[in-house]
Order: structure tokens, then C-alpha cells, then sequence
């Protein structure tokens, strides 16, 4: 039965094919005749070009307040500056101890690291079962200026959250079980930078630029160093700078000035201030600075580097400096991002990094100005071929009209962005108080953007980007050294190794702080200044 199905099923299929359209006809009708031409498909018309209109012109920057600076202190000297915003039931509160690693960096990290291991009446456990109760943070840090504790919670919190922030700082515990721990972490963390390219280049091109024992340039900490940290030392520490009228509160956020007065009163009355004169700014012992004699190129052989971290720049100058502002412009015209010179040319046009830039680093003392890049090791004399012929460009030249206008315009309209929250403008106020600025920096910025001038940008080209930097190449010796000869034929060639140790015999050219001629050194004033 199953084989007659199928021969009935397709003699159906046969059936159905003959009676299709085109079935049936006589044989000369299936095929066209062999003279007819093929028919041509029509011709597909040209897309039109598609057209972008351009966008709408930038409009004039809406005014933008920056807040005056509610200042109050209470009775035992601390200083307390208030940034409201009540838009959220947020709190955020700075404490900041004028004291950084600029005084001793081992010490000012571990105290800072060591305050949050427990006080005389609370456990590290109680603290932060205390603080996350209530969904808050709190944490410390030690940067290189000064020390902050810091804190989040909602605005019913606030009185919680400063209460241990000051039993912190008052009454620390500093177990020793805590502090061996902080040791082990920090020679790890020395092992992880000593293998980090970028790291050695920052680090060596500080040591370079500044005199012998200064505290913006001193050398990687050795593991000696770390082991010999003690209790008692950064107990001594804490005791000397932690003190109430050593320090300032940034409240920031849905609190008020007589609130703010209130629970400072309350929560740090205690807090015992120095006696007396405060402990020496180090940064005070130098005077004076200078720039390299002749061209330097200090390389650091790390064997195995698939590229060269390089690092060109510069003395430049103190972040309260007025010049600061027109200098960060010609800078970013230079590097500042996508947009500048820099990364058009060396990445865009000639391939030579995946990225590039400019970057100043701002100080109490004169800070540094520095290009930051990387590329392969082949192209290591290309690439500083290429750097330097853009710092003789913007010393040389007057910039663009456009250049100028966006640059400027940048500057402006970007700043209301920075300063939208009131953590961002708490941020601000710290920087004024960090470097001296004067109160209304913020409030004139923009028009002090306004006034510089075309003309300006060489001026600081010429006055901030030297044609005689300092030049730090940190990759495969033997592969850069040929090509940085013949890149820069009348620069000395200096070498160290990834401890940064010069390993120079003559150390005339070595890093003024580096790890030999630093060690235990005093700070002392610098040669004449730099010109």
C-alpha cells in the first residue's frame, strides 16, 4: 500500500506540472529566439549628495555665580567653610590636616592609612558598622600638601558621621598588628610601580627637575624605609600636626552656617590646638630653582619594554602664579586633548602613539609642565623628533585665530560644569585654600579667561615650554639609544636602571634626587633662578 501511495502522489506532481503556464506550448516557443538582445535593466539614478547642515552658532555663556566662602571658626582655632545646596538631604564633610607627604611621605600616608584601624573607644568593626548603618562612607588619605578625612551620609546623619570623624582623628588606637600589615601592602605596592613604565617615567622626570632634596622630587622609598616606620613615629606624627587650629572642615551640601557652627563646636571641642608656632613648611628651604645646563636625555633600560614611555617638559611655574590660567590655555592648544596639535599630528597624521598630551602639575612651589606619550620602540627618535618640533613651533609662532577662539571658548563654557554640585565646588574651595588663591579666583575666572590675548600664547610658550627640557625615555636601552642620538645629536645620554639609581660614574648629570645623593640629605636652597 505504501509503494502505491507514492506513485499515485507523484504522478500527481507530474500532473500539476505540465498544467503550469508555459507547459504544453510547442518546442520552438520555450527558448527566445537566438537574435533577440538581451533587455538592458535600466540605469539607476545618482544618489544626491547627502547634506549636513551645520550647527547652530555656540551662544554667549550664561552668567554663573560662583558662591562667597562662609567661613567660621570655632573656639578652639578650626576652621570651618560652609557650601550649601539643599536641592538633596546630602551632606559631605573634608577635614583637611595642613600636613602631606611634602613633611615625610611615609609617615603622613601610614598615619592617614592608620586612622581608620580603630580609636581608644571603638574597633575598627564598631566604626564601620556605625558609618554603613546609616548608608554612609568614610575614609582618609594623605596627598602631598595636606591630609583629608572625609564623609557622606544623609543630613539626619551628619552629627553621627563628624563624631567619628573625630574620634579619628583625636583618640587614634594605631595597633601595631595594623600598622605591620600597612608595611607588607606598601612594599607591595612598591614592587607594582617599580614594573609600571609610566610610573618610573613621572617619578624619574620629578627627580630630574627638581634640586636635591626636594619634597616634589624625592625617589621611590626603598623597602628599608618602609620597615622602619614605627608607632611611636607616626604617633609623634599625628601628635604634632593633627591639631585643631592645624586643619580647616569643608561642609558641603544641605547644611547651613549655624548648623555648621553648632555641631563643630559640639563635636570637636576637644580637639587641643598646637601651642605655639606651627611646624616649618619644607617646601620653605628652597628659594630658588633652575633648569637644566644643556639637553639631557635620562634613560631608564627596562629590558623586555615593547615601547617607550617619554616624558619632555619643564620647571614651570606656582599654581597661584597669575600666568597660571594664559599658560593652561597655550598648553591645551598644544595637548590638551583630541583637539590639540599634538594629538592631530603625532597620533592622527603620523601613527605614532595612541595618545598624547600636555599636562601641568600645580604646586605650593613652582610646578612642572610636561608632554606625556608613548610608542613603540622603533619609533622612539621619530617621536622626539616630532615633540620637539612642536615646542619650537608654539615658542616660534603666533596660534591660529581659531585655535585661540576655541580653545578660549572651551575654557568657558566648560567651567559651569565643574562647579554644578556642591561636592564640585567644595573641590574648589579646597584648591584655593591649598594654594593660596585668592578668595574670588573662581568668581573671575572666566573674565580673566576673557583677557588673554592671542599674543599671550607665545609669551608663555617662550616663558614656560623650554628649548631645553628636561627628557625622560624609560624602555629597551639598546633599542633608543641609537635613535635618541640621532634625534637629538647634541643631548647626554644618562642611564639608570628600574630602581632609578643613576648608573652614571660621573654623576654630574645624574637626577639631582636620586636615591644616592638623597639619601639622608637635608633640604637646601637651589642655584640661582631659573631664567
Amino acid at each position: 500500500m505504501f509503494t502505491r501511495t507514492t506513485n499515485s502522489f507523484a504522478t500527481a506532481l507530474v500532473v500539476a506540472a505540465l498544467a503550469a503556464p508555459g507547459c504544453g506550448k510547442p518546442k520552438g516557443e520555450t527558448t527566445p529566439p537566438t537574435d533577440t538582445k538581451p533587455v538592458e535593466a535600466p540605469p539607476v539614478a545618482d544618489k544626491p549628495a547627502r547634506v549636513y547642515q551645520d550647527p547652530p552658532p555656540p551662544t554667549e555663556p550664561r552668567e554663573v555665580q560662583f558662591p562667597d566662602l562662609q567661613k567660621i571658626q570655632t573656639k578652639n582655632g578650626l576652621e570651618i567653610y560652609v557650601v550649601e545646596n539643599h536641592e538633596v538631604p546630602l551632606v559631605t564633610a573634608q577635614l583637611v590636616i595642613k600636613a602631606g607627604t611634602m613633611d615625610d611621605e611615609q609617615l603622613a600616608e601610614m598615619t592617614a592609612n592608620m586612622l581608620g584601624e580603630g580609636t581608644k573607644s571603638r574597633t575598627k568593626a564598631k566604626i564601620d558598622e556605625e558609618i554603613e548603618f546609616v548608608g554612609g562612607s568614610l575614609g582618609a588619605g594623605a596627598g602631598v600638601h595636606d591630609t583629608s578625612v572625609y564623609t557622606q551620609v544623609l543630613k539626619r546623619d551628619v552629627k553621627l558621621a563628624l563624631t567619628l570623624m573625630a574620634d579619628e582623628v583625636m583618640n587614634p588606637a594605631f595597633p601595631p598588628a595594623a600598622l605591620d600589615k600597612l608595611k607588607d601592602k606598601a612594599k607591595t605596592n612598591l614592587k607594582a610601580m617599580k614594573s609600571n613604565s609610566n610610573v618610573l617615567a613621572d617619578q624619574l622626570f620629578d627627580m630630574v627637575a627638581y634640586p636635591s632634596g626636594h619634597p616634589y622630587g624625592r625617589p621611590l622609598p626603598t623597602e628599608a624605609q618602609i620597615d622602619a616606620v614605627t608607632v611611636d613615629a607616626v604617633k609623634k606624627f599625628h601628635d604634632t600636626f593633627y591639631r585643631s587650629n592645624n586643619s580647616y572642615l569643608i561642609l558641603s551640601g544641605d547644611i547651613t552656617v549655624p548648623e555648621a557652627e553648632k555641631l563643630g563646636n559640639e563635636v570637636f571641642a576637644k580637639w587641643k590646638p598646637i601651642e605655639g608656632q606651627a611646624p616649618a613648611n619644607p617646601l620653605n628651604g628652597f628659594k630658588a630653582y633652575k633648569h637644566p645646563p644643556k639637553l639631557i636625555v635620562h634613560l631608564v633600560n627596562r629590558p623586555g619594554s615593547a615601547q617607550s614611555d617619554i616624558r619632555v617638559g619643564n620647571l614651570a611655574l606656582a599654581r597661584k602664579n597669575p600666568d597660571w590660567i594664559k599658560l593652561d590655555l597655550a598648553s591645551d592648544i598644544l595637548g590638551g586633548g583630541s583637539t590639540g596639535r599634538l594629538f592631530l599630528d603625532v597620533r592622527e597624521e603620523k601613527g605614532l602613539t595612541y595618545g598624547i598630551y600636555t599636562k601641568m602639575e600645580p604646586g605650593v612651589a613652582p610646578g612642572t609642565w610636561r608632554i606625556w606619550t608613548k610608542t613603540k620602540t622603533a619609533t622612539t627618535g621619530e617621536m622626539l623628533k616630532a615633540i620637539f618640533g612642536h615646542i619650537t613651533k608654539m615658542r616660534d609662532t603666533d596660534v591660529t585665530t581659531k585655535e585661540f577662539e576655541d580653545v578660549t571658548r572651551e575654557a568657558i563654557g566648560s567651567f559651569p560644569l565643574s562647579i554644578e554640585t556642591a561636592d564640585q565646588v567644595a573641590g574648589r574651595v579646597r584648591t584655593i585654600l591649598t594654594y593660596g588663591l585668592p578668595s574670588d579666583y573662581y568668581k573671575t575666572y572666566r573674565d580673566e579667561v576673557r583677557k588673554a590675548q592671542i599674543a599671550d600664547m607665545k609669551t608663555m610658550a617662550r616663558k614656560f615650554m623650554n628649548d631645553v627640557p628636561v627628557v625622560v625615555v624609560v624602555g629597551r636601552a639598546d633599542k633608543a639609544e641609537p635613535q635618541i642620538k640621532d634625534a637629538l645629536p647634541d643631548a647626554t645620554i644618562v642611564h639608570y636602571d628600574t630602581d632609578l639609581k643613576c648608573l652614571e660614574k660621573d654623576t654630574t648629570f645624574c637626577a639631582a634626587n636620586h636615591a644616592l645623593a638623597a639619601a639622608g640629605a637635608a633640604p637646601a636652597p637651589a642655584p640661582a633662578p631659573a631664567k
